[in-house]
């Protein structure tokens, strides 16, 4: 695996999320959810041009942890995250991994040029396939580091976590963003820290021996 501290790039991650998912997220229900041949229609294809737009790339470094108690984990003396549910888990990391995925500007600007000025509802389902479609670039990714985990008997946590999420802030992104360079891979960071292109993750997994879970 990448050597500690080192940030890899990939300009292209094939993820591909399961359309159940992104029938979820539009509020699709199995067994009350119904849809005339045009609707689905429509669904179909608002789905295929929205993986046509992605170009989905990724991030990740991987980083040791030099302190932790039951509400901080310290990766350097400036890098604290603050959360008793992160620390929780990662009792058992002695390094982290940090990644983040984005699916790129081009269907973001394609959402907003439909939602303002075009057709509302494929802007709907724009916004679903690239919301899901950023996720599973970071499903994917979690299944690549793992490949290489392996070698070493070591695997990720099999949850990851955000900010924003839970009692880690959103402010965190920025500490995450300046770790692994996110500028090198076309991200922009707000001052309120929000992601640029918006559909855009970060995420925080621990890396733990195969033991742990057997």
């Amino acid at each position: 695996m990448n050597d500690k501290g080192q940030i890899q790039f990939l300009t292209h991650i094939p993820a591909v999320p399961p359309r159940a998912m992104i029938l979820a997220r539009l509020g699709y229900r199995k067994h009350a959810t119904v849809f005339d041949l045009d609707q689905r229609q429509k669904l179909d294809k608002g789905i295929r041009e929205g993986l046509l737009l992605c170009e989905t790339r990724g991030a990740f470094g991987r980083f040791k942890v030099v302190e932790r108690n039951e509400t901080e984990v310290c990766l350097a003396p400036d890098v604290t995250f603050t959360s008793r549910s992160l620390a929780r888990l990662l009792s058992y990391s002695d390094e982290v991994i940090l990644m983040a995925a984005t699916v790129g500007p081009a269907i973001v600007e394609r959402i907003a040029q439909e939602v303002t000025h075009g057709d509302a509802a494929l802007g709907v389902i724009l916004d679903a396939v690239a919301s899901e479609t950023a996720d599973a670039g970071l499903d994917w990714l979690m299944d690549f580091i793992n490949k290489m985990l392996r070698k070493e008997g070591k695997k990720l946590t099999e949850q990851r976590f955000s900010p924003g999420y839970g009692d880690l802030p959103l402010a965190n992104q920025r500490l995450i963003y300046d770790l692994l360079k996110l500028e090198r891979l076309g991200l922009k960071l707000t001052e309120k820290c929000m992601l640029i292109p918006e559909k855009s993750v970060l995420a925080i997994a621990g890396v733990e021996g195969v033991e742990i879970y057997e």
